[in-house]
């Protein structure tokens, strides 16, 4: 068989096996809204916490985090210690309570919450179309790195709009047939298989081609390119990074849902802390391939050619394609196949969840709002519908090769971001600062700030003023805050939810 064939026929195995756990989900469905989307809050600590750490982490790891290490060097890695810890203590903490108030009143969606915490429907559904809308660019994201996957697994038998459709169907079909619990179920799958994949590929692609290892990499980048070893990112440029990504990532609602679906919060506070160590981990293999394709993209090397990286961009619209392309090249065709499969496990740990959140949303938060009397199996088959309605939207987009993945994702985070005022407020009630108004008017105002600030938004409209998603998302989350306090005047104590996280 040809190296293509072998790579190909892993990556259709491991497919085939995600599908078949997601049948084997279906089997212990209890036909209910709560089942499909929360595993009828009884989730345990390994599910919870590698469903947590491979959902955080997408093709956005495995692809990207390459890319970036490649153009900017170890700026990449201080900032993403930085938020992958921040984001795991943020979990530790808003998970716990979040986890509390939704056990204690029976709720599915982070509408649930924040629509019961300030007494808003308007709220309610505001939130939804913000969430629903914003997980667009995380499920183009997933889209964009499944398509490259497959494009270079199958040596280009297949294109990159083919690949993207199949693989995207692919993790459609498991959550419609199994629900969230199949996600869940394949995260634990895909989270092992990821790490291990992405440590594999580290080493072997480095040692390959710099074969005294980590000193003579760090030679070759420091003579080849010294900024790459120093931190060249801004100040705002980091700190909204640490911010989009270690708190806004989180309040999106494929995470948010999962604090939901935990038995308890013992379970949460230690899958926070393995989600520390495995997040923080995962980014040291894909730092030593980044920087080897910054030596090789400027020195060449046997089988590979100088300025590689803008043959890549030329074929998919970013350079997100140099990991897939080096072990595609470099590794033997077995271990390829089972590596791209681990890169298409990390995009599809976080797809399947966005995607399942993104019909559940949807569907709770507005079909069910609009048609009160709709039994649970309309409610389970109008989200089946939604679901594979976004992935279609998300491939579509996802066929334009709209740019870099690190830049889309920055869009999608920066929109969970401007949920903290509302969320803070209603996991620490003992001080009222915010009420209803503030809250959905503060969303509102930042959202939109947000969006015209993000260059692939407003640049897009003509916007005189764009930044990076990251740094527009921090901006419109300064305004939401002015605009909450300002225009929602007096707020009040919840004294029930003061009672339930005392409890």
């Amino acid at each position: 068989m040809e190296t293509w064939e072998i790579t190909t026929a892993i990556v259709v195995v491991y497919c085939a096996v995600c599908i078949g756990i997601g049948v084997v989900a279906n089997r212990v469905f209890r036909r209910s809204l709560e089942d499909f989307f929360v595993l009828s809050r009884r989730a345990g600590l390994i599910v919870v916490f590698l469903a947590i750490a491979s959902t955080y982490h997408s093709a956005f790891a495995f692809l990207t985090s390459v890319a970036v290490y490649a153009s900017t060097g170890i700026s990449f890695w201080i900032a993403a210690m930085a938020w992958v810890i921040t984001a795991s203590v943020w979990g530790y903490v808003y998970g716990s309570r979040v986890f509390l108030i939704g056990k204690a009143k029976g709720f599915v969606t982070p509408a649930d919450l924040l629509a019961d915490f300030y007494k808003s429907e308007a709220l309610r559904f505001l939130t939804a179309v913000v969430m629903a809308l914003f997980i667009i660019a995380y499920i183009v994201v997933q889209a964009i790195g499944l398509g490259i996957i497959l494009a270079i697994g199958s040596g280009g038998h297949i294109s990159y709009q083919l690949s993207s459709l199949i693989l995207m169907l692919v993790a459609a079909t498991y959550v419609m047939i199994g629900g969230l619990r199949a996600a869940y179920w394949t995260d634990v799958l895909q989270g092992v298989w990821m790490y291990v994949g992405v440590w594999l590929a580290g080493v072997i692609i480095t040692l390959k081609f710099f074969p005294h290892g980590i000193p003579e990499l760090m030679s070759a980048v420091k003579s080849v390119n010294p900024k790459l070893l120093v931190m060249t990112w801004s100040p705002e440029m980091l700190l909204s990074c640490i911010m989009v990504y270690g708190v806004g990532l989180m309040l999106l609602p494929h995470l948010w849902i999962k604090y939901y679906a935990a038995k308890d919060t013992w379970t949460i506070k230690w899958s926070s802390v393995g989600t520390a160590i495995y997040l923080s981990s995962y980014y040291i293999p894909t730092a030593f391939v980044g920087l080897a394709a910054a030596v090789l993209n400027v020195t060449g090397a046997p089988g590979l050619k100088a300025g590689f990286i803008s043959s890549l961009i030329k074929s998919f619209g970013s350079r997100d394609a140099v990991m897939a392309y080096m072990i595609y090249h470099f590794t033997n065709p077995l271990l390829a196949g089972f590596l791209l499969a681990g890169a298409a496990a990390a995009a599809m740990s976080t797809l399947d969840s966005f995607l399942g959140a993104t019909s559940l949303i949807l569907t709770r938060d507005i079909y069910q709002r609009i048609k009160r009397n709709a039994s649970e199996r309309e409610l389970i088959i109008v989200g089946r519908i939604l679901l594979l309605t976004w992935a279609f939207i998300g491939w579509y987009l996802a066929v334009l090769k709209p740019g870099l993945i690190f830049d889309i994702t920055a869009i999608a985070c920066a929109g969970g971001l401007q949920f903290l005022p509302a969320i803070l407020q209603a996991i620490y009630p003992e001080r009222a600062w915010l009420n209803g108004r503030g809250a959905l008017y503060g969303i509102l105002a930042g959202t939109i700030v947000t969006s015209l600030l993000a260059k692939q938004i407003g640049g897009k409209l003509g916007f005189p003023i764009v930044f990076h998603p990251a740094i527009a998302g921090t901006i419109g989350l300064a305004v939401n805050v002015l605009v909450a306090i300002v225009v929602g005047g007096k707020a009040s104590i919840n004294e029930e939810y003061v009672n339930i996280l005392k409890s």
